[in-house]
Order: C-alpha cells, then sequence, then structure tokens
C-alpha cells in the first residue's frame, strides 16, 4: 500500500496535511479548529458548540436546505463535532468529489450568516439537546465529575452550554466568539484517503487566501481538586463515576496511560469487569475510560449499582487501585493488554477517518506526523513496572467522586470520607 504524507504550512498560519493512499477508494477530509469548550468564558459556555449547529444553516450562496441537500448528493457521509478543544467538520467522499465537498465547507465555514431567526430556532434545538443529557444518568454523571474534578476551569464545563447561558445567547455573542476564534493561525485542514496534496493545496489556496490569520489559542491549566458531589434522583441504580487527575497528550506518559487505562477497566479482560461484574455480579456496566487533553487529563470509572452494593462496589473499586500499585501485574496480563493496544491501533488504521482524525491531532499537539510504527514501539518498551510506577503517581491522591441516583447527600460524603480518606 503506497502512502504518501505531505504538509504545507500558509503564510497565515493555516496547515494543510495529507496522507495519500493510493489503495483507497474514498478520502476523509476535516476542517480542524482548535476552538472547544475551554476556550469559553463563563458567560460564552456552549458558544463553540452552538456555533458548530449554525454553520449548517445558511450561507451567503446557500440555505439550510441547500447545504443539506447537496452534501446528501455526494453519496458518502458529512458531520461535524465539538469537544473540549476542538471543533470539527467533515466527512468522506468518493475522490472525484472532493472539490464539491469543499466548496461546501469552506462556504458554511467562511460565510456563515449567524442570522437572528436561525440563533432563536437552533436555541430551542440546543436547549432540548440539555434536556436529553439531563434525562440519561449515564452521560450526565460525567459531566458531574468534571466539575467535580475541575472546578471553576473551563474544562468544568459541559460542551452543550449550560441551560441559562445558552436561553439568553444573542447575535452579537455569537459573531464576537467567531471573530475572535476562528483564524487560520487555529485552523489545520487535514485529509487522508486517495487524495493528491497538490491538487488539495490549490483548492486551499482559492478558498481560504483571505483568511485572517488571528493568534493562536493560548490556554490555561487547570488545577484538579479531590472531593465528592452528590445529585439525588428517583432513579433504580446510583450512577457513579469516580477518578483522578492524569498527564496529558503532550506528556509521554501518555502511553503508559494507556496501559493503566487498558488494564484497569478498558476491556472484557480487565480487573474491574472481571471483579465488578464477571466474580461479584455487582453491576451490569463497568469500565475505565480516558480523556486526555494537551496539557492534562482525566481517568475516570464509571458504574450504575443498586444502592445496597454501592459500597462493595466502590470497595472493589478501590481494592484494584491499590492493586495496581502494588507491583501486582503479571506477565501474561502485560502482554495481553500490549496486544489489545496494538491491535486497537493498527485496526484503526484501515479507517480513512481514522487517519484523517490522527494527522490533524498530532499536527496541533506536536507539530508533525507520527507514524503508528512509532506509537507501537513506544508501547513496546514499557515494563511492568512502568505502569506500577505511574500508577503509584496518578492514583496516590484521594480521587473525585460523582454520585447520581436515589442517595442523599449526606449518606454520600460519609461514605467518601470512610472509604477514601486522605493518605
Amino acid at each position: 500500500m503506497g502512502i504518501e504524507i505531505k504538509k504545507e504550512v500558509f503564510p497565515s498560519g493555516l496547515r494543510l496535511v495529507t496522507e495519500n493512499i493510493t489503495d483507497f477508494p474514498t478520502v476523509s477530509l476535516g476542517l480542524w479548529l482548535n476552538v472547544g469548550s475551554r476556550d469559553e468564558t463563563h458567560s460564552q459556555n456552549g458558544l463553540a458548540h452552538f456555533i458548530e449547529h449554525l454553520f449548517f444553516k445558511g450561507t451567503h450562496r446557500r440555505t439550510a436546505i441547500e447545504i443539506a441537500k447537496e452534501l446528501d448528493r455526494l453519496g458518502g457521509y458529512s458531520n461535524a463535532f465539538t469537544s473540549k478543544e476542538y471543533t470539527c467538520l467533515h466527512g468522506k467522499v468518493l475522490p472525484e468529489d472532493l472539490p464539491r465537498f469543499l466548496d461546501i465547507l469552506a462556504d458554511i465555514f467562511l460565510n456563515p450568516l449567524f442570522s437572528p431567526e436561525d440563533i432563536e430556532r437552533e436555541k430551542q434545538i440546543i436547549l432540548q439537546e440539555i434536556k436529553m443529557l439531563e434525562d440519561s444518568p449515564e452521560e450526565l454523571v460525567h459531566e458531574l465529575f468534571s466539575s467535580l474534578l475541575w472546578g471553576e476551569h473551563p474544562l468544568a464545563r459541559p460542551i452543550l452550554g449550560e441551560w441559562e447561558v445558552i436561553s439568553r445567547v444573542s447575535s452579537e455573542d455569537v459573531i464576537s466568539f467567531y471573530k475572535k476564534h476562528y483564524k487560520a493561525s487555529n485552523l489545520v485542514i487535514a485529509a487522508a484517503g486517495k487524495v493528491e496534496h497538490e491538487e488539495l493545496l490549490t483548492l486551499v489556496q482559492n478558498y481560504f487566501d483571505k483568511l485572517i490569520a488571528g493568534e493562536p489559542q493560548k490556554r490555561t491549566s487547570p488545577k484538579p481538586f479531590s472531593t465528592c458531589g452528590v445529585q439525588h434522583r428517583n432513579l433504580e441504580q446510583v450512577h457513579l463515576a469516580l477518578g483522578m487527575a492524569t498527564p496529558g497528550t503532550k506528556d509521554e506518559r501518555r502511553y503508559g496511560l494507556l496501559f493503566l487505562n487498558t488494564l484497569l477497566g478498558g476491556n472484557m479482560s480487565s480487573r474491574l469487569f472481571q471483579e465488578v461484574r464477571e466474580k461479584r455480579g455487582l453491576a451490569y456496566a463497568i469500565y475505565s475510560y480516558l480523556s486526555l487533553y494537551e496539557d492534562v487529563g482525566q481517568l475516570g470509572i464509571y458504574v450504575a449499582v443498586e444502592k445496597e452494593k454501592l459500597k462493595e462496589t466502590l470497595l472493589v473499586i478501590k481494592d484494584e487501585l491499590n492493586s495496581l500499585m502494588e507491583d501486582k501485574i503479571s506477565t501474561e496480563e502485560f502482554e495481553a493488554a500490549f496486544d489489545n493496544l496494538k491491535s486497537a491501533l493498527l485496526l484503526s488504521a484501515d479507517s480513512p477517518d481514522s487517519r484523517m482524525t490522527r494527522l490533524a491531532r498530532n499536527e496541533f499537539i506536536f507539530g508533525r506526523y507520527i507514524p503508528y510504527e512509532e506509537t507501537v514501539q513506544k508501547i513496546k518498551t514499557l515494563t511492568p513496572q512502568d505502569i506500577t510506577t505511574l500508577a503509584r503517581e496518578v492514583f496516590a491522591v484521594k480521587p473525585t467522586l460523582a454520585l447520581l441516583g436515589p442517595i442523599s447527600e449526606e449518606e454520600g460524603l460519609s461514605l467518601y470520607q470512610e472509604l477514601f480518606e486522605e493518605k
């Protein structure tokens, strides 16, 4: 399989990165903005996500229905998302349709109408989206967890925004945020699949040559907190998220964190899944997850249990965290985790979407392309002792705990103090 990676940095700071894979029949392209919810003030919470929605509501050339029809005619798929650090407009099309697809994306990014009527209409849609989240305890508990872990920092706030902020968003708010952040210096255009770099370069030059340079995004790092929060709900189960801060994506310890998460609760053979579900039958779903940002990260554990089984479940979780700090990682367990990580990484290489995402994120974070082989080699050099050492660093602090369900604040705080006294 022939692969060629090229990069162009424009005078404005805009970057174009491509991965031409001659054997792929399709191409994935994304407009990546280094703008997310962590770049908002409290009074702006939700604006990045709001603007992502508004991009598809019409331009000076196209109405919303025309945008939808043109995207549908391409036959592939298109989508957009907002995260804590990024906004992305992306899709996958046939190579011959790439110019048409870029024309649409460039239009909605560069020429959004942001009409007052669209803003009022979309405001109602996003408020309904917030209600959907509030009706999903398995999702809402993670928002509660982040708000506890990061305190007043923007990383603590929900991507969708808060009801009070969204309900009063104005055209001026939207336009001001857009003008400040959506600049060439914060934009990476990434494409992977059957794509000719020079042809795409010419298209990008034609569409984005007048995009204002701006200043690269500057962010402040948060200070994590160890605390417990309880939100009472009349539910059948207590949903909990427990975890702590970790190093971020730029830290070389990220490879060890991937290993640590896999061992703890990253798959069906992980310690938490086996101990909590398979051996004790305490819960149907339990897992750990890793959310890495450029400078910090968070490792979280989610489980939903009956109130009567909450203490036992937390004790099992605590025991497994302690076990990972005590040189108890067997060779077999370690090798199985490595095989899992390696396979997941290399299997994702089959997807042009995954490769496009990897291109953009590597460019933002490291300023260069990181081959899959380099990542595998970094993971391969780790030892069980490395993971134990990292576990001692990450798990040594008192964890943060979010509880959502049929439990009072007094009960939750008392249980937290009993099980997680200062070390």
